[in-house]
């Protein structure tokens, strides 16, 4: 067994050496280029202009809310558990692109930061229960299936472009990034009684930073048209919609897109579970009989007498 593990072990340590060295060899040859290069928009270039300065900040002082929220006496309510589940899938597969390209180490720093942090709210949110949490009803399949749909067919793709795969990452982490904070909105709207200052505070950051980054694409449109990436473009605006609605609802108590919002998520809901009813052998909207067992005794307690009574007087005779 040990000289089975040793081999497993070895030839492991083999493939990863080969692995590294073919990617080295990729990169010394520009087999990355292009998406580093020409399509720079894909990896985050920073031109470093006030919008991402100020975005990168927000966003930061966001999760540091979160946490705080999190750490709090009266724990996790308020915050979705399911909007982080979203944003960790976001930076995972955007952030692909560090082992790839060349990048400044502010970019870095910020990505593993980012990354990091996120992991680690998705895991204390769990740990404190806020996975069950009956509030937070948005349905992440649905939502990852609709991202994965627009991906494949919104998405701006060349077959020349070398790193293709890490190309589909960023178009559907930037789509994804659009509506992650969409289970947080709709858990506000269930959540009206929630006056927490501090959960105010964190949804306001959160929200904030996709509106300055929905500001800075809505900036490349009118005076840099020639360095506009679409499907950034689109998510900045969705970012701006959803959030001004929600501050709409916030401070004015009206919405156009709370009921819309939530009705939606019901019938999602509602499919959800009538598909899983299906699965299971149910009829959606019929109860399940439950058989009783003290009812099946007493159906059949006379002929058990009246067979206990025969080998008795067959006893007798004999």
């Amino acid at each position: 067994m040990d000289r089975v593990a040793k081999d497993a072990t070895s030839k492991l340590k083999k493939l990863q050496k080969v692995g590294v060295q073919v990617v080295n060899a990729a990169k010394e040859q520009g087999y990355f280029e292009p998406i580093c290069t020409q399509r720079h928009l894909s990896v985050r270039h920073y031109t470093f202009d006030v919008f991402k300065y100020c975005g990168d900040i927000v966003h930061v002082l966001a999760l540091v809310l979160c946490l705080a929220v999190i750490l709090r006496d009266n724990g996790t309510g308020g915050i979705s558990f399911k909007t982080h589940i979203l944003y960790f899938i976001v930076f995972t597969a955007r952030f692909s692109n560090v082992f790839f390209c060349d990048q400044s180490i502010y970019l870095v720093i910020y990505k593993v930061l980012l990354w990091s942090a996120t992991l680690k709210i998705v895991l204390l949110l769990y740990i404190f229960g806020a996975s069950v949490d009956e509030k937070d009803t948005l349905s992440l399949s649905a939502a990852l299936f609709m991202i994965i749909v627009m991906t494949l067919v919104f998405g701006v793709y060349s077959l020349e472009d070398h790193g293709l795969f890490v190309e589909i990452l960023w178009i559907f982490s930037t789509y994804l990034e659009s509506i992650s904070m969409l289970p947080q909105y709709i858990y506000c709207y269930r959540d009206v009684d929630n006056k927490c200052p501090l959960v105010s505070a964190y949804v306001f950051a959160m929200g904030g930073y996709q509106m300055v980054f929905g500001v800075s694409w809505g900036h490349h449109f009118l005076f840099r048209p020639y360095d506009l990436d679409v499907s950034s473009m689109i998510s900045g605006l969705l970012g701006i919609v959803f959030f001004c609605d929600y501050l709409t609802f916030r401070l004015m108590g009206a919405s156009m897109l709370v009921q819309v919002c939530i009705s939606v998520d019901d019938t999602i809901k509602e499919a959800e579970e009538a598909a899983w009813s299906l699965v299971s052998g149910q009829v959606p909207g019929r109860p399940q009989e439950s058989v009783n067992p003290e009812v099946i005794g007493h159906s059949h307690s006379d002929e058990i007498e009246m067979a206990t009574a025969l080998v008795e007087f067959r006893n007798r005779t004999v």
